[in-house]
């Protein structure tokens, strides 16, 4: 298939989800998600873990678009899928499609015992793909959130990180990481992972300075 006279591959020929990933939605689901996904001109780079339990870090998180291009790709591979919102989206028409998206409402007020809610449900579940923003929000946020950490390592479930390239327009399955008690230093590879990828507005990307700027020894 041409998009404006660039050849576009099939979503389907770079990147698949393998008989043991959960899965969510028919075939008409996922061609629809090829096909927006290419109709934005995005692809995917990479491969996705053949895992029936797994925590994604998505980033950077800068815009709205991202949820888009984030769902967009859910689609094209049939996933069945969770994620984090804030609880105050979950009100209406608006709320009943987050969650029949698989959207989980989390009050930001009320920080404590999420960690080990979510960690307790990734124990008890047969299969579930979480996925987290490590940033929490589209606003610049020097140090990123470690819940997602945490959580792995608790209900000792890897993570995959993903990056959105805004360069490039591809959406990017990065390393599968099994996360050991050392969340300090497995937070400073997540900053290496992302540190030069390139956001949709930069200027709202925020990390501590020595990853931000390149120069971490």
């Amino acid at each position: 298939m041409a998009l404006r006279g660039i050849e576009m591959p099939d979503v389907a020929e770079m990147c698949k989800a393998g008989n043991k990933v959960p899965q969510a939605g028919g075939p008409v689901r996922r061609l629809f998600g090829r096909w927006w996904l290419r109709s934005m001109g995005w692809r995917l780079q990479g491969n996705f873990p053949n895992t029936n339990k797994l925590v994604l870090c998505v980033a950077p998180h800068t815009s709205n678009w991202d949820f888009f291009v984030g769902l967009a790709a859910v689609f094209a591979l049939g996933l069945k899928l969770n994620f984090l919102a804030k609880d105050s989206l979950f009100k209406g028409p608006v709320g009943w499609g987050l969650r029949q998206l698989g959207g989980i409402a989390i009050n930001r007020r009320q920080r404590h015992g999420v960690v080990a809610q979510l960690s307790q449900t990734l124990r008890q579940r047969p299969e579930t793909l979480l996925c987290i923003t490590p940033e929490g929000t589209r606003s610049p946020v020097t140090n990123w959130k470690t819940g997602f950490l945490q959580i792995a390592h608790q209900a000792q479930v890897p993570v995959l990180l993903v990056a959105f390239d805004y360069k490039k327009k591809q959406i990017v399955f990065g390393p599968v990481k099994q996360i050991s008690e050392n969340i300090e230093a497995e937070m400073a590879a997540v900053y290496e992972f992302y540190a030069k990828v390139p956001a949709k507005h930069p200027h709202n990307m925020a990390m501590p300075p020595a990853y931000f700027r390149g120069d971490k020894d």
